[in-house]
This record gives structure tokens, C-alpha cells and sequence, in this order.
């Protein structure tokens, strides 16, 4: 009732199949040609081998369709299949609803490959210098030794910098580095910029590759405008990996659909099932964003499809004291005059702590403490001055919660 990690690649034709030396050229290959179509009953076949787990849920003569879609809380019952060593990363998008996704060394890798995808069609040296925004609070010094990895002809001299670390720091980076490639956590750019300000034309930076969450239009102009450079989105997730990414010629979304197959439900929410992750597999796992592959096809020369992304994970839900939900788009704290920027958290107590920034706080706070007492009932809260000032890494979330609740499968904060 198993099979190997190679052979399940193998089955599934994905190019985790090939030498690690041969991912670069193959995926950027596959990408010029029209991807092929997956013969999911041949992909039941490897799903119902990999574990009783499987075998049940898909049961006999079983169509993909009826399928029922893993949610977020049957990941922990996928059984883990690995003859190495596997690594657990946990993720709970912007749901707080925490899972651990596991993989061993060789799809850990893999994944990273289908990550730099993209950047095979950007217009970049042999010797690529870029800085990575990353979850955390430490910043590296410019004459620290970087990472390196080879891509293709590309060898990328990385450095990173934590989301929370201080913002002079990352500014001193940027600016003794010069790199040609800024990516990262979207909202910990837009973190850096708005808590400096700084005007980063200057350093000639070639391309800004955000990822990891939604890149709302406000923050790709401020991006576009701080870099003065070709924003290009990045759009995946930790269960699934790298999902597509925003086109350097065509400028839509390409799918990576010859290695993941992607479903646009009925409802319009994504499903996702992996092809090169055989440890702990995906079959049709819902990732809870809304897309749609485009109808039209673009005139470009990249051949996998796009698809456009309509309703993605943002902010958390808040719950007020009778247990209700409350949307993060019910609060508009920037209609208060005054007020220059603001954060609102939910302890894991139920508590909140409105974070706000502004010069004139004796002005602001009542109409602040009034919004509140409004939209969020019999919650104890508090107004701290300081946006930025959080001392754990992590996305940047407008509205965010440590709550923990239990959500039914209908719950749109799922």
C-alpha cells in the first residue's frame, strides 16, 4: 500500500522526476509548450497506493469529482510517507487556523525550483544580487557571506531581512547591496517603505517580486513607485507551493498547472493538488481563494494558461462577545480625521489592542474607541500609538487574531 517518492513523480510526470542540475531548463521548457492534460484516474491509482488513508476516502471505482476536497482540518489525518527524513512547516494563511504541511529534502528543493520559475523570464545577469524579505526579526549586514543558489546559468547571492527587524537596517542593506531583485512577504515590503519613506529609485533595483499573500492594488503602487521598478506578483501557498506568478511579457497570472492540478470549483474557491509531493500528498485540498482560468488566452509566448485571482486569503475575522464573526472589512478606521495608519488585534483572551499612528491622538482616540464599541460588542479593548511596533515576525495583517474558534466548512473565514 505504497510507493516510492520517485516513482509517484515519475507517474505523474512532474520534472521533480529529473536531476535537481536539469529543473531550471525543464521547467522553463514546459512553460513554452502546451502543458499536458493529467489522466486523473491514473492519479486516483497513486493516491489510493500511498496510504489506506487514501484508499478509503477514495474508495472503490472512485471519480476524481466526486472526490470530496481536503480541508484544512483533514490535513493532520493524511498519513506521512517518506523513506528520508521529513520537515514540518506550520501555516495558517490568513485564517489562523493553524496546519503542518511536511516534506522531506527532495520536494522541499523542488519546491524552491518551481518558486524561481519566473525569474527564468526576466531580463537578469548570471550573477543575480537580491534581498528576500522574510518572516522574522533579524536583518542581515552587507558583509555577511550570502546564501547561494544555483538556478539554470544564474548563480543568486542572497541576503535576507525580517519583516519586524528595524527598518534603518533594512534600508542599509538595500542600499550597500544595490540588488537587481527585491521579493519577499508583500506586506513586510510595504512595512519597510511606509515606516521609512525612503525614495529607492536610485538603486536601480530591475524587478520587485512579492509573495505569500494578496498583493492589494494600494500596495503595488507604492512598490512601483518607491523601486521605480517592474512589480511582478508571486501567488502560492505553503500547502501547495509556488501556484502562478504574474507574467514579465503578458502581465497575467500563468498557472503552474503542469505541476500542480488546479480546479476552479463550482463556488469559484481553488482546489490544489500537488504532483510532486509524495510524503504527505494533497488530493483536491481547498485552499479557500476564488479564481478562474481566463477564458481568452493571451498573446505570449509562455503557454501555460492564466487564471485570474478574484477573492484571496486576507485578514483575520474578529469575534465579538456573543460569538459572532465580524469581517475585516467592516472596520474603516481611515475615514477618521487625523489618523494616519492603524492595526487591529484579538488577543487569544478575546481582547483587543487598536494600534493607530497619529499626530494629534487626543483627536483621533474617541472616535476610535466609539468605532469599536460599535462593531465589536462586550470585547475589552485598548488604543496603543504605534503601527509597527510588534516585536514577532510574520505577514502583516491589518486585522489579525490569536483567537482560536472553532469554523464550520461553510465559514468564509475558513
Amino acid at each position: 500500500m505504497s510507493i516510492s517518492g520517485r516513482d509517484w513523480v515519475a507517474a505523474t510526470g512532474s520534472t521533480a522526476f529529473h536531476p535537481p542540475a536539469e529543473w531550471a531548463d525543464r521547467l522553463r521548457e514546459r512553460a513554452l509548450q502546451e502543458p499536458v492534460e493529467h489522466d486523473r484516474g491514473a492519479l486516483l491509482e497513486l493516491f489510493a497506493r500511498h496510504s489506506d488513508y487514501y484508499g478509503q476516502r477514495i474508495g472503490a471505482g472512485g471519480e476524481w469529482s466526486r472526490i470530496p476536497p481536503l480541508e484544512k482540518g483533514d490535513v493532520a489525518d493524511v498519513p506521512v510517507v517518506s523513506p528520508t527524513e521529513v520537515r514540518a512547516a506550520r501555516t495558517s494563511g490568513t485564517t489562523g487556523f493553524q496546519v503542518s504541511i511536511e516534506n522531506n529534502a527532495w520536494e522541499r528543493e523542488f519546491r524552491r525550483a518551481l518558486l524561481y520559475r519566473p525569474q527564468s523570464f526576466y531580463d537578469l545577469p548570471e550573477d543575480v544580487t537580491q534581498v528576500v524579505f522574510v518572516d522574522g526579526s533579524n536583518c542581515a549586514k552587507p558583509d555577511d557571506a550570502p546564501k547561494l543558489f544555483e538556478y539554470g546559468k544564474q548563480t543568486y547571492r542572497t541576503w535576507f531581512i525580517g519583516v519586524a527587524s528595524a527598518p534603518d537596517d533594512a534600508l542599509a542593506l538595500l542600499t550597500a547591496l544595490r540588488p537587481q531583485l527585491v521579493r519577499g512577504i508583500s506586506s513586510g515590503i510595504v512595512r519597510f517603505l511606509e515606516c521609512t519613506g525612503a525614495d529607492l529609485t536610485q538603486l536601480a533595483v530591475r524587478y520587485v517580486a512579492p509573495g505569500g499573500e494578496y498583493l492589494r492594488p494600494g500596495w503595488r503602487n507604492l512598490l512601483e513607485t518607491a523601486f521605480g521598478a517592474d512589480v511582478l506578483d508571486r501567488y502560492g501557498s505553503t500547502e501547495s507551493g509556488a501556484l502562478a506568478w504574474q507574467c514579465p511579457l503578458c502581465r497575467r497570472y500563468h498557472a503552474n498547472v503542469d505541476e500542480i492540478v488546479i480546479e476552479a470549483g463550482a463556488d469559484g474557491r481553488l482546489l490544489t493538488t500537488p504532483l510532486f509531493v509524495s510524503s504527505q500528498p494533497l488530493l483536491r485540498y481547498r485552499l479557500g481563494d476564488h479564481a478562474r482560468f481566463d477564458a481568452d488566452e493571451p498573446d505570449c509566448e509562455i503557454r501555460l494558461p492564466t487564471l485570474t485571482i478574484e477573492a484571496a486569503r486576507r485578514d483575520d475575522w474578529i469575534v465579538d462577545g456573543a460569538g459572532n464573526k465580524v469581517s475585516p472589512l467592516s472596520f474603516q478606521f481611515e475615514q477618521v480625521p487625523n489618523l494616519d495608519a492603524w492595526r487591529l488585534h484579538q488577543r487569544a483572551n478575546g481582547s483587543l489592542v487598536l494600534y493607530y499612528e497619529s499626530t494629534q491622538p487626543g483627536e483621533v482616540e474617541p472616535f476610535l474607541a466609539r468605532q469599536l464599541v460599535e462593531l465589536i460588542a462586550d470585547r475589552p479593548f485598548e488604543l496603543r500609538r504605534g503601527v509597527w511596533n510588534f516585536p514577532g515576525g510574520g505577514k502583516f495583517k491589518r486585522v489579525s487574531s490569536d483567537l482560536a474558534v472553532v469554523r464550520s466548512a461553510g465559514d468564509p473565514s475558513a
